[in-house]
C-alpha cells in the first residue's frame, strides 16, 4: 500500500474534530477540511477548506480529487449519509476510509439490528464490500466511552460530581474502557501512519479501564466528610426502557442516552472494557492510577 499523504476531513467542526484535525496537522499530513459552508477565519490558514454537498457523489468527488484518506467524524445524524462519501471517496481514487464509529460496543454483532447501531453496521458493511472489490480499504476505530462523557457534569457523567450523587450502573462494577478526544485524534493519525498494520479491521484503544464504583472511592477519599447520595438502576431495564420509548415514537436524545448507557455502559454484557488493544501499535499511553485521581479531585473543587 502506497504512503498516505494527503487526508480529507469530514466533520472538522464537531465534538472530535477539532481534535482529529490539529493531530493530523501535528503529523505533518496534507489536510483538506469538507464543510457545508465556508465560514472566514474558522480553520488555521494553512488548512485546505472545500465547500461541498455532501448529499452529491459528483461534488465530494471533485472535493476528494488527490486525497489518499478520508476520515469521517460527522455527528449521529449524518452516519448513515457517508455511504455518499465512501462511494466519492472510491471514485476519486482514496486509499482509506475511517468512519464515523467513534463509539464502545459499536462493533458487536449483537448490536447489528438495534435502533442507533444498526445504521453503524450498514456502513461498515459498505466498506467491507468495496474492500472486498478492491477498491479502497477502512479501518473503524473502537475507542470505548469518550473520557470527557466520563467525567462530565451532572448527570450525564458517571459521578455527578457537583451534587455528589451517583446512580451506579447494575451494581457499579462494570468495566469500561475510556479514551480522551485528543488521544483518539492521535491514534487516527497513527492509523494513517501505518496503514498495512490496520488494514480493513476493528483497531482498539483504551487509555484506562475503569468502573463506577472505583471513581466513587477516589471521589470519597480526599473528602471523606462528604456525604454521596447513591442509586441503582439495571443497564438491561434502560435498555428495554429506551427501546420501548423509541418504539412508541419518542425519538428524543434522552431516550437515545437510555439506549447509549444500556448497551455501552453495560460492561461485560456487550464487551464495554478492551483487554487487547492496539495501544502500542498506535503510541497511546495508559492513563496511571495516581492520574485518574488527580482528574476526580479536580472536578471535587
Amino acid at each position: 500500500m502506497s504512503e498516505i499523504r494527503s487526508v480529507a476531513v469530514a466533520g472538522a467542526s464537531g465534538t472530535l474534530g477539532p481534535h482529529v484535525l490539529q493531530a493530523l496537522i501535528d503529523a505533518k499530513f496534507r489536510v483538506r477540511v469538507l464543510t457545508r459552508s465556508k465560514k472566514p477565519g474558522k480553520y488555521d490558514a494553512g488548512v485546505d477548506v472545500v465547500e461541498v454537498d455532501f448529499t452529491s457523489v459528483e461534488s465530494l468527488t471533485t472535493a476528494l480529487n488527490g486525497i489518499d484518506a478520508v476520515v469521517s467524524t460527522v455527528g449521529f445524524t449524518a452516519i448513515p449519509t457517508q455511504t455518499v462519501l465512501i462511494d466519492a471517496a472510491v471514485a476519486a481514487g482514496a486509499q482509506r476510509f475511517i468512519p464515523s464509529d467513534y463509539g464502545s460496543v459499536s462493533f458487536n454483532p449483537k448490536l447489528e439490528a438495534f435502533p442507533l447501531y444498526d445504521q453503524s453496521f450498514k456502513i461498515k458493511h459498505h466498506l467491507h464490500e468495496k474492500a472486498m472489490a478492491g477498491q479502497m480499504s477502512w479501518t473503524v476505530l473502537a475507542t470505548g466511552t469518550f473520557l470527557e462523557f466520563l467525567f462530565a457534569a451532572g448527570e450525564a457523567g458517571l459521578l455527578d460530581f457537583a451534587s455528589r450523587k451517583v446512580t451506579l450502573l447494575d451494581e457499579g462494577d462494570n468495566r469500561l474502557s475510556a479514551t480522551s478526544l485528543a488521544t483518539i485524534g492521535k491514534a487516527i493519525a497513527g492509523i494513517l501512519k501505518k496503514p498495512e498494520a490496520t488494514k480493513n479491521r476493528v483497531v482498539k484503544i483504551s487509555e484506562t479501564i475503569v468502573t463506577q464504583n472505583q471513581l466513587l472511592r477516589f471521589a470519597e477519599a480526599p473528602r471523606p466528610g462528604d456525604k454521596w447520595e447513591v442509586s441503582k438502576v439495571a443497564t438491561s431495564a434502560l435498555l428495554k426502557e429506551g427501546l420501548d420509548e423509541l418504539s412508541a415514537g419518542d425519538f428524543s436524545f434522552p431516550v437515545s442516552f437510555k439506549i447509549i448507557k444500556g448497551t455501552g455502559l453495560a460492561g461485560e454484557a456487550y464487551g464495554s472494557a478492551y483487554d487487547e488493544t492496539d495501544n502500542e501499535l498506535l503510541g497511546v499511553q495508559e492513563l496511571t492510577e495516581e492520574e485518574l485521581k488527580k482528574m476526580v479531585a479536580e472536578r471535587l473543587a
